[in-house]
This record gives C-alpha cells, structure tokens and sequence, in this order.
C-alpha cells in the first residue's frame, strides 16, 4: 500500500475506531455504504461515525456530496438538529450545483423549525428558520415544498407573536403603560395575521386609557385622544372580534376621560 493510502486508511480508522469497536475502512466507498446500511437499521450513531469516516478521505471524493448529504440526514434522524442544520449547510455550500441543493435547504428549514423552542424562551432558532424559509421561498417559488415552508413560517411567526403579546401583558401588569402599548402594538405591526392580534388590540387600548387615566393633566387630552383612536382601529380591523364588548367598556372610560379634558372644546374651535 503506498503511504499515502496507508495514512489515509490509519486516520479513517483512528476517526472510525470509537463506539462498539474499532472499524477499518479500505476506501470511501466502504465507509460510505456502511453508514448508509447504519442509517436504514436506524442505528444513527453508529451511521454518523462511518459517514464522517467517509468524509474524512476528502471532500473532493465521487461520493463526497452522497455522504454529506447522508451525514445531516442522519443527524436529523437522531435528533441533533443543531448538526443537521449546520451539516445541510454545508452541502448547500460546497455543492452548489448539485440538483439536491433545493431539497437540503428545505430539510435545514425542517432541522431549525425543530430547534424552535417554547414561545417564552430565546427565538433566536425561531428567527433563524424564517429566515431560511424566506430565503427558500425566494429561490425556489415553483418547488412543491413551499406550501409546507409557508405553514411552518406561519406557525413560527405565530409563536413569536405570542412572545411579543406576553411581553406587553408583563409591562402592563408591572404599570408600565406606555411600553406595554407600545409592545401590544407591535404585535399587530409585526403579525397582523396573529390569533393574538385583537387581543393584542385591545391590550394596548386598556393600557393606553390607564396611561391617560394616570398622566398629567396637561397630558391627558392627547392620551385619550390616542385610547379613542385605538377603539376605532379595533372595531374597524376586527369587527367581529369577542373583545369589542370590554373594548366598549374602554371607550366609554377614555371618552369620558376626553371630554373632560376639554376635548370637545377642542373639538369645536
């Protein structure tokens, strides 16, 4: 055996020698094969040794772009979305041109929508997956997947709303007026299409009448001049929404609160 390929196969099976045993492989094809026979018994962890191994005998191998697609495959098979992401990366990268590109940024779309944790914690894998499906969409508007794309943006999309929306209820329930109006609006700026926009609606107009009701009296004419026109945002918008009977009730305070600051006075000059 030359050296050059005695090195290689020793680093391959330094690579692959961990696990059940100590594993030798004479070419990439081999290794590759292995991985992909792991892969299919399910057996991931052994699967991702033997692809890896493969890889180690260079990425400029035939089967290079079989086993790196292979490898973040597998790893999406075993969980570890993390990898699969960064993996599938990888290929899109490195191979271009390969026809398969399409179908891996999809599969990362998939790795990262999973790493999207529960709406109070850290987004940023959340942010991370819409990006990628805005990407996806942009590339690939004919593919088939970008229906499935669409559905997991909206359902992302929708716990990011729910994040924003809790964030204006804390600033509220801390009296925090004006920044919790200015939260609850964001989730209609950001996600008009949200479950939690009228909800959100209503809560900056509760939070906005609660703000002019504890300003200065100076203040208070352009307040509840802003908590009316949020009523009337919320019955145009959402005319059908269950809130519009405590939005009623809110009206009726800051309209109250407006005249008796003068506004129809103002109104009339």
């Amino acid at each position: 055996m030359p050296i050059r390929s005695g090195l290689l196969a020793l680093a391959v099976f330094a690579a692959a020698g961990c696990g059940a045993g100590p594993t030798t492989f004479g070419s990439a094809q081999e290794a590759y094969d292995r991985g992909v026979e792991e892969a299919a018994d399910g057996d991931y962890g052994r699967a991702i040794e033997h692809l890896r191994a493969a890889l180690d005998f260079g990425r400029t191998s035939e089967l290079a772009d079989d086993a790196q697609l292979a490898l973040a495959r597998a790893y999406a098979a075993d969980g570890q979305y993390l990898l699969a992401g960064s993996e599938f990366t990888r290929f899109i990268e490195f191979y271009r041109t390969d026809p398969r590109v399409e179908q891996a940024a999809f599969e990362r779309i998939q790795a990262y929508a999973e790493l999207s944790p529960r709406y109070e914690l850290d987004q940023t894998d959340t942010r991370q997956a819409l990006s990628y499906i805005r990407i996806y969409v942009q590339q690939y508007p004919e593919s088939p997947n970008v229906p499935a794309a669409e559905a997991i943006a909206a359902e992302l999309r929708e716990k990011l709303a729910h994040k924003m929306y809790d964030a204006g209820r804390l600033y509220e329930r801390r009296e925090y007026y004006e920044a919790a109006v200015i939260a609850y609006r964001d989730v209609l700026n950001e996600y008009p299409a949200s479950v939690y926009a009228d909800d959100a609606l209503l809560g900056a107009l509760r939070a906005q009448v609660t703000y002019a009701d504890n300003s200065i009296a100076a203040r208070q004419l352009a307040r509840y001049r802003s908590a009316l026109d949020l009523y009337d945002q919320l019955t145009t918008l959402f005319p059908q929404s269950p809130t519009l009977e405590e939005a009623q009730g809110l009206y009726d305070r800051a309209y109250a609160g407006w005249r008796a600051a003068g506004g129809e006075q103002t109104a009339s000059e």
